[in-house]
């Protein structure tokens, strides 16, 4: 793989400073977020039109997360269609990565609203998985429980078709491990581990953020699940953030913050990265300046 450094759109919600950091590192290539509106779109596409190397269903903004792990047929239906609007925008952009969060453990849509969210997870259905009720934390069986499985298994089975069709539309389908929370599908290495076998098609997006927080709820050693999933052969872009996650405080927080702080060891992370030939993306919601240049002088 030819390894591409780019820096997720996320943390921005303004044109000039989108233009701003483009012209300050002309090398660095996008990633289009699930934020962004289609006005949005529109209105920064003259700038990086020829610089997104890849794009976070669902773009442009929707209502919904798509949910592969759903049993209703009229649910992964909307999904899918949510995800062609999605291969469209890449399409539009020159994007050949599509990063997708894999599913979710319900029948239900997931609204993509905070608040909405927040409410569907704190309801009685997800209440008897919950360990840490601070952010719906899941407890350290919950990816052993049936119901579980059960909505694993059909989210598998849809990205195996989901991924077939990004490569009839020529792009390349990435599926993310997600946070230790309720209703969230893919948390763990084994479970990238089995996504990267069931198609091969299927490519996978590590996020180090996420496995952080999952390390410290499941108490896995967090480099060696790194290096699980990138032994798959199978990661094609990688999502760099910290957050200050905490096994022995109970803290578990999902912040997205600079690859600099509360001691994460970027450094080596990177390094495993960049051996692995994976785009590196930065997806943190601040101080993008600062990020650009520890994440060039890192890789130097």
């Amino acid at each position: 793989m030819n390894r591409v450094l780019g820096l997720s759109l996320v943390g921005f919600n303004e044109r000039e400073a989108i233009r701003n950091h483009q012209e300050q590192f002309s090398s660095l290539q996008w990633e289009l977020s699930y934020k962004m509106s289609e006005r949005f779109l529109s209105e920064v596409e003259p700038i990086i039109a020829d610089r997104v190397v890849s794009v976070h269903a669902c773009c442009p903004s929707e209502s919904i997360f798509p949910n592969f792990g759903s049993r209703d047929e009229a649910v992964l239906s909307e999904s899918f269609e949510a995800l062609k609007r999605t291969f469209k925008t890449a399409r539009r952009f020159g994007a050949k990565i599509v990063v997708l969060h894999p599913g979710y453990v319900a029948d239900d849509k997931i609204p993509a609203s905070n608040a909405e969210r927040e409410a569907l997870l704190a309801g009685s259905s997800f209440a008897p998985y919950v360990g840490v009720e601070k952010g719906s934390i899941c407890r350290a069986d919950y990816p052993k429980s049936e119901v579980y499985r059960q909505h694993f298994e059909r989210a598998r089975k849809s990205l195996i078709t989901l991924s077939a069709m990004a490569k009839e539309a020529g792009l390349q389908l990435a599926a993310e491990n997600l946070n230790p929370r309720v209703a969230y599908l893919v948390q763990t290495p084994e479970e990238m581990v089995s996504l990267a076998s069931a198609s091969d098609d299927l490519f996978l997006c590590l996020d180090v953020g996420h496995l952080w927080i999952a390390s410290q709820v499941y108490g896995f050693d967090y480099l060696e699940g790194i290096k699980q999933i990138l032994a798959t052969k199978k990661v094609i872009t990688a999502h760099i953030h910290s957050n200050p996650s905490d096994r022995a405080a109970q803290v578990f927080v999902d912040s997205h913050d600079g690859i600099n702080r509360h001691s994460f060891d970027y450094r080596t992370i990177l390094k495993l990265l960049a051996d692995s030939g994976a785009n590196i993306i930065l997806e943190t919601v601040c101080s993008p300046k600062q990020n650009t240049l520890l994440l060039y002088e890192a890789l130097r």
